[in-house]
């Protein structure tokens, strides 16, 4: 039987998974709003499809990511644990891709998002090392839809 310090420490470990994971659906959100809005006071640059569409799959992915690990603490099971891989794993292209603009804000959202499914697996006793391959299948996917994006947005020019 579990005491009910135990059983308060885990919950405390559960809501530092999620609030990471907050954290990082907060750094995506307002780093994408940020570099869109200043991006936008410069009148000689058009931001449609370029930037903005990288903007919107940034923003999306710290959104998804979040929902993914609250509802992967909620069902705690393996497919869910493995959801959360592929999103953090999403991250991974825009820090190389975007190292001179998005890199580094997208780098604290991966390193947030990262601590949370670090986290979750530890604590549900997942076999991480296994779902690693989620993380590269996450982190292909994405590169992927940039690359769809970026050939859409040289395609305009």
């Amino acid at each position: 039987m579990m005491s009910a310090s135990d059983e308060s420490r885990r919950n405390l470990v559960d809501l530092l998974a999620l609030f990471l994971s907050f954290l990082a659906a907060i750094v995506s959100i307002s780093g994408a709003i940020f570099t869109y809005t200043s991006q936008a006071q410069i009148p000689e640059v058009t931001l449609w499809p370029l930037p903005g569409l990288v903007l919107v799959d940034w923003l999306l992915i710290g959104v998804i990511s979040f929902v993914v690990v609250s509802i992967s603490l909620r069902r705690k099971t393996a497919g869910w644990l493995r959801m959360t891989w592929l999103m953090t794993g999403a991250f991974i292209p825009l820090i190389i891709l975007g190292a001179l603009s998005i890199g580094l804000l997208a780098l604290i959202a991966f390193f947030f998002t990262v601590t949370s499914t670090f986290i979750i697996a530890i604590r549900y006793r997942f076999k991480w090392l296994e779902n690693f391959g989620f993380l590269m299948l996450g982190s292909m996917s994405n590169l992927l839809i940039l690359i769809l994006i970026i050939s859409l947005g040289s395609s305009k020019a």
